[in-house]
């Protein structure tokens, strides 16, 4: 696939979206995601956003 679609720049770009709708808030972010705030965290370091 392009680079533009992949599955791991498509996800980034979810919890960006999500964080940003959220106002920086995890724990918002993580439901409107629905996954837990833990997961959220685990991806955000797997993508250098912490």
């Amino acid at each position: 696939p392009s680079e533009g679609l992949s599955l791991k720049n498509v996800e980034k770009d979810l919890i960006v979206q999500a964080i940003k709708k959220a106002d920086n808030n995890q724990t918002k972010a993580a439901k409107l995601l629905g996954i837990s705030r833990d997961a959220l965290r685990y991806k955000m370091q797997k993508f250098n956003l912490l």
